[in-house]
């Protein structure tokens, strides 16, 4: 019972303060034109972050909606942060209008918050931060026209899936690890190694099903805080936690 409270609370709660260097838009957004003008032909490979989340994506594309805005509402717009109450100097980063204010298409130099995130010194000191992949993803979507895409969802679910090294681990490092990703965790809950997310989800379980489900007994303890899962991601998380969390 007492873990399960410590997880309901984690829900709200971000380990670590938002403190970092100051991060404004651009404001001259296209003064690097020279910059990969060759609107990044083949940077579409290695994008991954659809894989096993249900996205659905079927081409190269990378698409804003299920592949990039998650990535920036978990690890620069979490609690007490770059949010939309918070919205620590001025950003809120929630938004794909807000979010390209700091973005020039096809041009990765010339984007501010691209720069930012790959200097390290976003998301803040102390906090997780996001792996080469994810920046690789954000570096496509960027090199492919910072285009607000939203790819069609897949009408059939893959339940394959299902385990913490083919599809949940990477459903956890997009929309979880900005809180759970290095230890202690927010809430002492970490998500971004097996060991520590079989914990959270055997012992949890009551707690973690009505967390990604958004039937918890106060709104605040859904999660992600950002947005509901799609279905067959809730589904694809609800299968390996009622499976025993395999790995």
């Amino acid at each position: 019972m007492k873990n399960t409270f410590i997880f309901l609370l984690a829900i709200v709660i971000l380990v670590g303060g938002c403190t970092h260097d100051s991060i404004t838009p651009n404001t001259n957004s296209n003064s690097n034109t020279n910059t990969n003008t060759g609107t990044g032909t083949g940077t579409g490979t290695g994008t991954g972050t659809g894989t096993g989340t249900g996205s659905g994506t079927v081409t190269n594309t990378v698409c804003f909606q299920s592949d990039v805005l998650p990535l920036f509402q978990t690890y620069c717009a979490s609690t007490g942060c770059h949010d939309a109450t918070t919205a620590k100097e001025g950003l809120n980063l929630t938004t794909y209008a807000n979010i390209t204010r700091g973005i020039s298409a096809s041009n990765l130099n010339g984007s501010r918050y691209y720069t930012i995130i790959t200097s390290g010194s976003m998301p803040p000191r102390n906090s997780p931060k996001l792996t080469t992949a994810q920046i690789a993803t954000i570096a496509s979507w960027i090199n492919q026209g910072a285009t607000n895409a939203t790819c069609t969802i897949a009408t059939t679910c893959d339940t394959t899936q299902t385990t913490y090294s083919k599809g949940i681990s990477n459903l956890f490092a997009t929309y979880c690890n900005g809180c759970h990703g290095v230890a202690p965790g927010s809430g002492n809950v970490i998500l971004s190694d097996y060991a520590n997310s079989k914990i959270a989800g055997t012992s949890m379980k009551t707690a973690f099903l009505n967390a990604i489900n958004y039937t918890s007994a106060t709104p605040a303890m859904n999660m992600p805080q950002s947005g509901q899962l799609n279905t067959c991601q809730i589904k694809q998380i609800t299968i390996w936690i009622n499976n025993g969390c395999p790995q």
